[in-house]
Protein backbone atom coordinates (compact mmCIF):
# COMPACT_ATOMS: atom_id res chain seq x y z
CA UNK A 1 0.00 0.00 0.00
CA UNK A 2 2.86 2.38 0.83
CA UNK A 3 4.51 1.61 -2.51
CA UNK A 4 1.24 2.33 -4.33
CA UNK A 5 0.84 5.61 -2.48
CA UNK A 6 4.45 6.60 -3.23
CA UNK A 7 3.95 5.67 -6.89
CA UNK A 8 0.83 7.82 -7.10
CA UNK A 9 2.74 10.74 -5.55
CA UNK A 10 5.60 10.29 -8.02
CA UNK A 11 3.10 10.47 -10.88
CA UNK A 12 1.70 13.82 -9.73
CA UNK A 13 2.92 17.32 -10.48
CA UNK A 14 2.35 20.89 -9.33
CA UNK A 15 1.85 23.59 -11.96
CA UNK A 16 2.09 27.30 -12.64
CA UNK A 17 0.53 29.01 -15.66
CA UNK A 18 1.74 32.38 -16.94
CA UNK A 19 -0.83 34.10 -19.11
CA UNK A 20 -3.52 32.19 -17.26
CA UNK A 21 -6.47 34.39 -18.25
CA UNK A 22 -5.82 34.46 -21.99
CA UNK A 23 -7.67 32.27 -24.47
CA UNK A 24 -5.34 29.27 -24.11
CA UNK A 25 -4.25 29.92 -20.54
CA UNK A 26 -7.70 29.84 -19.01
CA UNK A 27 -8.49 26.57 -20.78
CA UNK A 28 -5.21 25.15 -19.52
CA UNK A 29 -5.90 26.17 -15.91
CA UNK A 30 -9.23 24.36 -16.13
CA UNK A 31 -7.63 21.25 -17.66
CA UNK A 32 -5.02 21.12 -14.90
CA UNK A 33 -7.60 21.69 -12.17
CA UNK A 34 -9.57 18.70 -13.48
CA UNK A 35 -6.48 16.48 -13.79
CA UNK A 36 -6.06 13.80 -11.14
CA UNK A 37 -2.31 14.05 -11.75
CA UNK A 38 -2.09 17.77 -10.91
CA UNK A 39 -2.00 18.61 -7.21
CA UNK A 40 -2.70 22.31 -7.73
CA UNK A 41 -2.25 25.05 -10.32
CA UNK A 42 -0.91 28.53 -9.63
CA UNK A 43 -2.66 30.92 -12.01
CA UNK A 44 -0.48 33.97 -12.57
CA UNK A 45 -2.68 36.96 -13.34
CA UNK A 46 -2.50 40.74 -13.64
CA UNK A 47 -5.29 41.24 -11.11
CA UNK A 48 -6.83 39.55 -8.11
CA UNK A 49 -9.64 37.07 -8.78
CA UNK A 50 -11.95 36.21 -5.92
CA UNK A 51 -12.80 32.56 -5.31
CA UNK A 52 -16.44 33.12 -6.17
CA UNK A 53 -15.41 34.67 -9.50
CA UNK A 54 -13.27 31.75 -10.69
CA UNK A 55 -16.14 30.28 -12.79
CA UNK A 56 -16.39 33.60 -14.67
CA UNK A 57 -12.75 33.34 -15.73
CA UNK A 58 -12.00 29.65 -16.10
CA UNK A 59 -14.32 27.34 -18.09
CA UNK A 60 -15.96 24.30 -16.49
CA UNK A 61 -15.08 25.45 -12.98
CA UNK A 62 -17.79 25.48 -10.30
CA UNK A 63 -17.36 27.72 -7.27
CA UNK A 64 -16.50 25.72 -4.15
CA UNK A 65 -15.77 22.53 -6.13
CA UNK A 66 -12.61 20.44 -5.60
CA UNK A 67 -11.37 21.75 -8.96
CA UNK A 68 -11.84 25.36 -7.87
CA UNK A 69 -9.96 24.66 -4.65
CA UNK A 70 -6.93 23.55 -6.69
CA UNK A 71 -6.66 26.95 -8.40
CA UNK A 72 -4.42 29.43 -6.59
CA UNK A 73 -4.46 32.95 -8.03
CA UNK A 74 -1.19 34.92 -7.96
CA UNK A 75 -1.52 38.55 -9.13
CA UNK A 76 1.77 40.00 -10.44
CA UNK A 77 3.16 43.01 -12.22
CA UNK A 78 4.91 41.66 -15.30
CA UNK A 79 6.94 44.88 -15.48
CA UNK A 80 8.45 43.86 -12.13
CA UNK A 81 7.97 40.10 -12.17
CA UNK A 82 11.01 39.26 -10.04
CA UNK A 83 9.70 41.56 -7.32
CA UNK A 84 6.03 40.57 -7.48
CA UNK A 85 6.03 36.86 -8.38
CA UNK A 86 6.05 35.88 -4.72
CA UNK A 87 5.76 32.12 -4.27
CA UNK A 88 3.95 31.53 -7.59
CA UNK A 89 6.80 29.30 -8.80
CA UNK A 90 7.78 27.82 -5.46
CA UNK A 91 7.01 24.13 -4.94
CA UNK A 92 6.07 23.80 -8.62
CA UNK A 93 7.21 21.07 -11.00
CA UNK A 94 5.93 22.21 -14.40
CA UNK A 95 5.63 25.78 -15.68
CA UNK A 96 3.39 26.68 -18.61
CA UNK A 97 3.66 29.96 -20.51
CA UNK A 98 0.72 31.07 -22.65
CA UNK A 99 1.66 34.74 -22.79
CA UNK A 100 1.11 36.38 -26.15
CA UNK A 101 -0.42 39.35 -27.90
CA UNK A 102 -0.46 41.05 -31.30
CA UNK A 103 1.12 44.29 -32.47
CA UNK A 104 -2.29 45.91 -32.82
CA UNK A 105 -3.39 44.89 -29.33
CA UNK A 106 -0.04 45.92 -27.82
CA UNK A 107 0.00 49.31 -29.53
CA UNK A 108 2.86 48.59 -31.90
CA UNK A 109 6.03 46.58 -32.36
CA UNK A 110 7.65 47.69 -29.10
CA UNK A 111 4.64 46.65 -27.04
CA UNK A 112 4.42 43.30 -28.80
CA UNK A 113 8.12 42.59 -28.20
CA UNK A 114 7.80 43.56 -24.53
CA UNK A 115 5.08 40.95 -23.97
CA UNK A 116 6.10 38.11 -26.27
CA UNK A 117 9.82 38.34 -25.53
CA UNK A 118 10.32 40.40 -22.38
CA UNK A 119 7.55 38.92 -20.28
CA UNK A 120 8.18 35.38 -21.52
CA UNK A 121 11.90 35.64 -20.74
CA UNK A 122 11.14 36.96 -17.26
CA UNK A 123 8.70 34.10 -16.63
CA UNK A 124 11.31 31.53 -17.65
CA UNK A 125 13.95 33.08 -15.40
CA UNK A 126 11.56 33.24 -12.47
CA UNK A 127 10.60 29.59 -12.94
CA UNK A 128 14.22 28.47 -13.13
CA UNK A 129 15.34 30.50 -10.14
CA UNK A 130 12.53 29.02 -8.04
CA UNK A 131 14.55 25.80 -7.98
CA UNK A 132 11.85 23.13 -8.19
CA UNK A 133 10.53 23.66 -11.74
CA UNK A 134 11.89 20.87 -13.91
CA UNK A 135 10.04 21.52 -17.17
CA UNK A 136 8.89 24.63 -19.03
CA UNK A 137 6.17 24.53 -21.70
CA UNK A 138 6.01 27.53 -24.04
CA UNK A 139 3.37 28.29 -26.66
CA UNK A 140 4.73 30.21 -29.66
CA UNK A 141 3.49 29.64 -33.21
CA UNK A 142 3.68 27.48 -36.30
CA UNK A 143 6.43 28.46 -38.69
CA UNK A 144 8.81 29.95 -36.13
CA UNK A 145 12.29 29.84 -37.66
CA UNK A 146 15.23 31.02 -35.55
CA UNK A 147 17.23 32.03 -38.62
CA UNK A 148 14.51 34.38 -39.86
CA UNK A 149 15.79 38.00 -39.91
CA UNK A 150 13.76 40.60 -38.02
CA UNK A 151 13.54 42.60 -41.24
CA UNK A 152 11.54 39.78 -42.84
CA UNK A 153 9.17 39.18 -39.90
CA UNK A 154 9.31 40.86 -36.51
CA UNK A 155 6.64 38.41 -35.34
CA UNK A 156 8.69 35.29 -36.15
CA UNK A 157 11.94 36.90 -34.95
CA UNK A 158 10.38 37.78 -31.60
CA UNK A 159 8.89 34.32 -31.08
CA UNK A 160 12.22 32.72 -32.00
CA UNK A 161 14.14 34.85 -29.50
CA UNK A 162 11.61 33.93 -26.80
CA UNK A 163 12.21 30.24 -27.48
CA UNK A 164 15.96 30.77 -27.19
CA UNK A 165 15.57 32.59 -23.86
CA UNK A 166 13.56 29.67 -22.46
CA UNK A 167 16.10 27.12 -23.69
CA UNK A 168 18.93 29.10 -22.07
CA UNK A 169 17.46 28.29 -18.66
CA UNK A 170 18.32 24.61 -19.16
CA UNK A 171 15.44 23.09 -17.19
CA UNK A 172 16.22 19.60 -15.78
CA UNK A 173 13.49 17.96 -17.87
CA UNK A 174 13.88 20.36 -20.75
CA UNK A 175 11.38 22.57 -22.50
CA UNK A 176 8.48 21.80 -24.79
CA UNK A 177 7.95 24.39 -27.50
CA UNK A 178 4.39 24.35 -28.83
CA UNK A 179 3.88 25.39 -32.45
CA UNK A 180 0.11 25.47 -33.06
CA UNK A 181 -1.19 26.72 -36.37
CA UNK A 182 -4.15 29.05 -36.61
CA UNK A 183 -5.92 28.97 -33.25
CA UNK A 184 -9.68 29.06 -32.90
CA UNK A 185 -10.32 31.16 -29.81
CA UNK A 186 -14.08 31.03 -30.22
CA UNK A 187 -16.42 33.52 -31.83
CA UNK A 188 -16.47 35.95 -28.91
CA UNK A 189 -12.70 36.43 -28.84
CA UNK A 190 -12.27 36.08 -32.60
CA UNK A 191 -14.39 39.19 -33.09
CA UNK A 192 -11.56 41.20 -31.53
CA UNK A 193 -8.96 40.23 -34.16
CA UNK A 194 -9.51 40.99 -37.83
CA UNK A 195 -7.83 37.87 -39.23
CA UNK A 196 -9.85 35.60 -36.94
CA UNK A 197 -13.05 37.45 -37.81
CA UNK A 198 -12.38 36.92 -41.51
CA UNK A 199 -11.61 33.24 -40.93
CA UNK A 200 -14.95 32.74 -39.18
CA UNK A 201 -16.76 34.61 -41.93
CA UNK A 202 -15.14 32.29 -44.49
CA UNK A 203 -16.01 29.18 -42.51
CA UNK A 204 -12.37 28.33 -41.84
CA UNK A 205 -11.62 26.35 -38.72
CA UNK A 206 -8.43 26.37 -36.70
CA UNK A 207 -7.17 24.39 -33.76
CA UNK A 208 -9.49 25.04 -30.80
CA UNK A 209 -7.60 26.52 -27.87
CA UNK A 210 -9.29 23.92 -25.64
CA UNK A 211 -7.61 21.18 -27.68
CA UNK A 212 -4.20 22.84 -27.34
CA UNK A 213 -4.70 23.11 -23.58
CA UNK A 214 -5.75 19.46 -23.33
CA UNK A 215 -2.67 18.37 -25.28
CA UNK A 216 -0.39 20.37 -22.98
CA UNK A 217 -2.01 18.79 -19.93
CA UNK A 218 -1.60 15.29 -21.37
CA UNK A 219 2.05 15.96 -22.20
CA UNK A 220 2.76 17.07 -18.62
CA UNK A 221 1.03 13.99 -17.23
CA UNK A 222 3.00 11.65 -19.49
CA UNK A 223 6.28 13.43 -18.81
CA UNK A 224 5.71 13.13 -15.06
CA UNK A 225 4.85 9.43 -15.33
CA UNK A 226 7.93 8.77 -17.44
CA UNK A 227 5.99 7.88 -20.58
CA UNK A 228 7.78 10.71 -22.39
CA UNK A 229 11.56 10.85 -22.29
CA UNK A 230 12.73 14.35 -21.32
CA UNK A 231 14.46 16.34 -24.06
CA UNK A 232 16.36 19.60 -23.80
CA UNK A 233 14.04 20.86 -26.55
CA UNK A 234 10.87 19.18 -27.74
CA UNK A 235 9.17 21.05 -30.57
CA UNK A 236 5.55 20.03 -30.92
CA UNK A 237 3.76 20.90 -34.16
CA UNK A 238 0.02 20.87 -34.84
CA UNK A 239 -0.14 17.21 -35.87
CA UNK A 240 1.36 16.09 -32.56
CA UNK A 241 -0.82 18.53 -30.66
CA UNK A 242 -3.87 16.84 -32.17
CA UNK A 243 -2.42 13.41 -31.35
CA UNK A 244 -1.88 14.29 -27.68
CA UNK A 245 -5.36 15.76 -27.53
CA UNK A 246 -6.94 12.67 -29.08
CA UNK A 247 -5.14 10.42 -26.58
CA UNK A 248 -6.82 12.15 -23.62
Amino acid sequence: EKDDRRRRTDEMFRAVVFGSTGATGRELVSELAHSDACSYVNAVTRREIKKEDLPKVFPNIVAGSPEAEKIRVHPVDYERLSETAGDSCKEVDVAFCCLGTTQSEAGGRAGFTKVDLGYVSAAAREAREAGSVNHFALVTAQGVNRSCPRLISNYIWTKARAEEEVLKQDFPKGASIWHPGFLDRGKDLASKRFTEKVAHWCGLSGLPVADLARAMRVYAEQLTKGDIKPKAEDIIETSMIRAYCDSA
